[in-house]
């Protein structure tokens, strides 16, 4: 039986057509395998969520007084440094001030001029007992300076720690001029203040979590002393002072804090992982969620507020739905996923 070539040809074109359909059909289903998205799930929860802002402060005390200078004069004698305790109506530095100072020194420069000059006259000469009575004379007017110029007394106006110092014994001052502050340490608190927003969470008496850069692993306890009754018309701000509570080390001003404030709280609300909630172009809030076939679904839901790394979600879901935590940010509505499991956090 002789076959022709052409029927040879035609059996070969069909054989290869045949092993391209399969492989093509093959290639396509491995494809789809591939293309099917792969996700984290968990459901929503029902808890008590409490929002919170961080805000900071700084140390202050609220008793605070600059010692000024009464006159014009020089530093004669300083009793009080920084870091030194002074009472008050104790004495804390002397002035003599500048007309005294003016006054005294004509008059030693006349007294030193004229004993000068007396050692170079004859003493039984006439010039002799002339300089010699005005010499006198200059001594008396002296004595009457230093007399009735007298220094000038700073009196210390209340107890408590010398935080900063401007002079020195020495040193030149000038009537007003501030020459030392004086801080009362038993009325250090921490000034802070918040958006008038926040007014309501800033009650008298409520207890605050303080941490201060100084002391970073020190978890503080504070409690709001006084509100000030006032918003400040630039920041629209509200300033209050907290109180430390039982806090033995050292405390000075100047130091920061960092301050949590729990802004609202709501019993029983219904939360989801802050990274599982999109925001779609049309300005939406959205999650996905999955039913029973594995299938994702798009879901619009209302956020509330944010508690850790949850956020409350107002509607759009209910308690137990199943949706999406990982891998929902390349899904499509009403596509199957494939679901794998958390993993779970080793104990320590």
């Amino acid at each position: 039986m002789r076959i022709s070539f052409k029927h040879i040809s035609v059996l070969l074109l069909t054989v290869v057509a045949s092993f391209y359909s399969c492989g093509k059909k093959e290639d396509k289903q491995q494809t789809q395998t591939k293309k099917i998205p792969i996700v984290t799930i968990q459901r929503a929860t029902v808890s008590k969520m409490v929002s919170a802002i961080d805000i900071t402060g700084t140390i202050q005390a609220n008793t605070v007084t600059e010692v000024k200078s009464p006159a014009d004069g020089i530093i004669e004698t300083l009793y009080a440094r920084e870091n030194q305790y002074v009472e008050k109506d104790k004495l804390i530095a002397v002035i003599n001030p500048t007309d005294r100072v003016s006054l005294i020194s004509s008059s030693i420069q006349k007294v030193e001029s004229l004993e000068h000059k007396l050692q170079s006259i004859d003493k039984n000469s006439g010039a002799y007992q002339e300089i010699l009575t005005e010499l006198t004379k200059a001594k008396s007017d002296l004595e009457y300076a230093k007399n009735m110029y007298q220094t000038i007394p700073v009196i210390c106006p209340m107890s408590g720690l010398v935080t900063k110092r401007w002079i020195d014994k020495g040193s030149q001052v000038s009537a007003k001029e501030t020459m030392l502050i004086i801080t009362d340490m038993n009325t250090l608190v921490i000034k802070a203040e918040v958006n008038e927003k926040y007014f309501e969470a800033i009650k008298q008496g409520k207890k605050l979590t303080v941490i201060l850069n100084a002391y970073p692993n020190d978890t503080l306890s504070g409690i709001i002393s006084i509100v000030y009754p006032q918003v400040e018309a630039s920041t629209r701000s509200v300033k209050f002072d907290i109180k430390i509570l039982d806090f033995k080390k050292t405390l000075l001003p100047g130091m920061m804090a960092s301050i949590r404030i729990s802004v609202s709280t709501i019993e029983n609300a219904l939360s989801v992982p802050e990274y599982a909630v999109l925001f779609s172009p049309d300005n939406k809030n959205f999650v996905f969620t999955i039913d029973k076939d594995s299938i994702a679904h798009k879901q619009i839901v209302e956020i509330g507020i944010t508690s850790g790394k949850n956020l409350q979600i107002n509607s759009g879901l209910n308690s137990n739905d199943v949706i999406v935590v990982s891998g929902q940010e390349m899904l499509k509505d009403s596509v199957k996923v494939k679901i794998v499991e958390q993993p779970k956090s080793k104990k320590k």
